[in-house]
């Protein structure tokens, strides 16, 4: 009986017993009978079992039995292991019982015969021709390593003077026809697989790993993965960023790998393996080599998954699922999978912008070969990451924290990097302009009554469409006095005073979370879409801890430009991509020419056309980079004499300030401890402009303290809040080289926009920045995703055969 999946044997209504055509032309084959599976090109079947001292070998049989288009089992092998009276019938017992105790796959003759009588073929490392090996003692990872022709199970070299000199046996040419998968009857599953321990909870051989080897891994030690680190998501557990389900093959990797779709659970196997070798060693560039000897199988399949890891580790680095951050790229032949095979010489990008799209973008791309030249107006690398140590220790101008730090490659690099990291709770103090800490109960209410009406939004949008579009506040105002009108009770007059009071509280723990909401938008929600403002949602995001950079994040960036060719103080004007080479001037005249651009501009400066693009960018184009939002957001930083907040506020990192009205929304909502008492005894308070609030910014910075201050003292009343001993006010919308912080949704507009801004001009101008990253837009991460992006789209379009 064939495996789920996998095309069987179609026999003829009318069995041949012997070819009559072979027979006319070669007395030879009078007792040869050909396999019977449809379409199988073996005209001499060999019996690979030699079970019984009756084998047919390569001689007669009464009949062959099909499980590859090379591989075969003799009549008289089958009725060994079959027959209850024959010496191999308890041998096969045996195995059925343990294979259908943790197996779903048919425990049938076939697949025994498969999994546990076909030899193992292993690979010479020095002349790389392939040899069948021994059917009784699985191969393990040090010996496929190392092994050499003529070497045999027991590890004695043969008597043979040149054994690779021994041509290689013509039946391994047949696993590199296109047909081979489809002429598969029986699957020959992965041993030992690395990564079985992480996936227990599933069938293994609906992941292509044998079902007999549960018993081996009872005995051992699982090692363990980094904690940032799962490439594993659970069939209950909802999706994560850059994790796969391990039991299906995604339409990528279908379109990618055709000649695995009728086999998906040994693709499953390879790619399960490869994911697994990485996570478990996130600090090295995975090898051919390293995946090749953990690849381990009966049969002539191997030869098949083993040729097929070449395109199957490129499509994982291409997908961010491997090889991620610092890594350099193997030069040698043998350990690199990526094609070196330029359609002309020397081919070379400017990547215009020194942010950290385009410094992800050099990195990747200089590692594979191409010349990168990257220009920045600035007198320092970073954008809009930007830190500063003017008041004695590191503060975050711009970007600071990193939300999800599961599968999230700058977490994945400041592990490989050793930059530190904290994590940052996600409990946050709530404070009353009274300065009474805010009950637990009616925080925890107002938070779930808040979640609850977006979630009556979320479901008010299905169907809806741009044309109906209103602004997220409008709906969420809308939503919540439905709610209030739907919930009104009779009350006494003292009932009504204290009802009167808790709704006071409770409004103003609305304005709270509505001056959230507008921090993670980056601007007033008067302006952002109730249809899309959280569009990124319908993708898979970095869950986990979120992280914060004590030395900030532009170690990271550091780390990205090291060894890269970067000319600061250099303003773009002008991209010419008119010609065959794109031409890049900058305001002094100078003038680069490349095959390809990138461009990692904010969406701010895009907008307002501060580099000339001839011809003129498409309508399409244009239309997309004028309709996204952009952010504005200013940050304070204050350094005080003494932690005066932490009577009150304990060990907690963050506190929050309920604004007493709608009008207050987005002045200092929050405030974030960055002190490093630990350490220098500095102590830092960090809070944001946001929406409304953000006319303060025309104000001196000592005004902008000064109101900040009056906040702080309504907060801590009880306490003698010092004056800050220094302080810093950021002006990121008057940066001409910024002027924004993060890109959003307005009304009428839709997530469409950001897949529009990511899409190349001509195969020319590349675009990259977190304002093109659909699926992580408004973050550091984003950013660096959207450059190893295009490094890749740009490679692809560099090489002879990008696989």
């Amino acid at each position: 009986m064939s495996s789920p999946g996998i095309h069987g044997s179609r026999r003829n209504a009318k069995r041949k017993t012997i070819d009559s055509s072979d027979q006319a032309t070669d007395p030879s084959f009078k007792n040869i009978r050909r396999c019977p599976h449809s379409g199988c090109p073996t005209k001499v079947p060999i019996c690979f079992a030699g079970a019984t001292e009756r084998c047919a070998g390569s001689g007669y049989t009464s009949r062959w039995y099909h499980t590859s288009a090379a591989e075969h089992y003799c009549n008289e092998c089958f009725e060994h292991y079959y027959r209850c009276h024959k010496d191999g019938y308890e041998v096969y017992l045996s195995w059925k019982k343990l294979w259908s105790t943790h197996g779903t796959t048919d425990a049938s003759i076939r697949m025994f015969m498969t999994n546990s009588v076909l030899p193992f073929w292993v690979q010479c490392r020095e002349c790389h021709k392939w040899r069948q090996w021994s059917k009784s003692t699985t191969p393990i990872p040090e010996f496929l390593k190392n092994y050499v022709c003529g070497t045999m199970a027991s590890g004695k070299k043969s008597k043979l003077e040149n054994p690779c000199e021994v041509p290689e046996d013509q039946r391994v040419t047949l696993t590199r026809d296109p047909s081979w998968t489809h002429l598969i009857s029986s699957l020959s599953y992965m041993k030992n697989s690395p990564a079985w321990p992480y996936l227990t909870s599933y069938f293994p051989d609906k992941l292509g790993m044998c079902p007999s080897d549960h018993e081996v891994f009872k005995e051992r030690k699982t090692p363990v993965m980094h904690k940032y680190l799962q490439p594993f998501v659970e069939a209950d557990s909802s999706e994560i960023a850059n994790g796969v389900a391990p039991d299906v093959m995604e339409e990528q990797e279908m379109d990618e790998f055709p000649e695995y779709a009728s086999i998906p659970s040994m693709y499953l196997a390879i790619r399960n393996i490869c994911l697994t070798l990485w996570n478990l060693n996130f600090k090295e560039w995975l090898t051919k080599e390293r995946c090749a000897t953990q690849i381990i199988c009966r049969g002539l399949g191997r030869v098949l998954y083993i040729e097929s890891l070449d395109k199957v580790l490129w499509f994982l680095t291409r997908r961010g699922l491997i090889n991620v951050g610092l890594l350099s790229v193997p030069r040698s032949p043998q350990s690199s999978y990526i094609s070196n095979k330029f359609i002309k010489p020397n081919p070379s990008v400017i990547v215009v912008g020194a942010g950290t799209a385009g410094l992800a973008a050099a990195k990747t791309l200089q590692g594979l070969g191409l010349k990168v030249t990257v220009l920045e107006a600035k007198s320092q690398i970073g954008g809009r990451v930007c830190d500063d140590d003017s008041l004695g220790v590191c503060v975050p101008m711009g970007a600071q924290i990193l939300n999800g730090a599961l599968n999230n490659p700058i977490a994945i690099i400041c592990e490989q990097a050793g930059i530190l990291v904290n994590s940052l709770s996600d409990s946050c103090e709530v404070i009353n302009v009274n300065g009474e800490l805010m009950d637990k109960q009616t925080d925890e209410r107002m938070d779930f009554h808040f979640n609850a009406i977006l979630d009556i939004i979320a479901d008010w949008r299905k169907g809806k469409e741009l044309t109906q579009d209103t602004s997220l506040l409008a709906k969420l105002k809308e939503m919540h006095q439905q709610f209030l009108d739907e919930s009104q009770l009779s009350f006494t007059t003292d009932e009504q005073k204290k009802m009167l009071a808790l709704f006071i509280e409770e409004e103003s723990l609305m304005n709270f979370h509505i001056s959230n909401l507008e921090f993670a938008c980056g601007d007033t929600l008067r302006n952002v879409s109730a249809l899309h403002w959280d569009q990124n949602e319908d993708y898979p995001q970095f869950s986990g801890e979120n992280l914060v950079l004590p030395a900030g994040i532009s170690q990271v960036l550091s780390k990205l430009a090291e060894g890269l060719d970067i000319d600061l103080d250099t303003k773009v004007t002008k991209v010419d991509y008119g010609e065959e080479t794109v031409k890049v001037v900058s305001e002094n005249g100078k003038e680069w020419t490349a095959d390809k651009v990138l461009v990692t501009l904010p969406l701010a400066v895009l907008q307002d056309k501060d580099v000339e693009f001839s011809p003129c960018l498409p309508e399409w184009k244009s239309k997309a980079m004028k309709s996204l939002g952009v952010g504005k957001i200013e940050k304070i930083i204050l350094r005080f004499p003494r932690p005066f907040w932490r009577k009150k506020i304990k060990d907690c990192k963050v506190f929050g300030h309920i604004p007493e009205k709608q009008d207050n929304v987005g002045y200092f909502n929050v405030f974030y401890d960055f002190s490093t008492d630990k350490v220098d005894k500095m102590y830092l308070l960090v809070t944001h402009l946001t929406g409304s609030a953000l006319k303060l910014r025309d104000r001196l910075d000592r005004d902008v303290v000064a109101a900040c201050m009056e906040v702080l003292k309504a907060l801590f009343p009880e306490e003698t809040v010092p004056k800050p001993l220094d302080y810093f006010v950021t002006k990121w919308t008057k940066d001409p080289y910024s002027k924004m912080c993060y890109s959003y949704v307005p009304i009428g507009v839709d997530g469409d926009a950001y897949d529009i801004m990511s899409q190349d001009v001509a195969s020319k101008v590349y675009f990259a920045g977190e304002a093109t990253n659909r699926q992580f837009p408004q973050s550091v991460t984003g950013a660096y995703v959207s450059g190893v992006r295009e490094a890749h789209k740009i490679f692809s379009t560099l090489v002879e055969d990008d696989t």
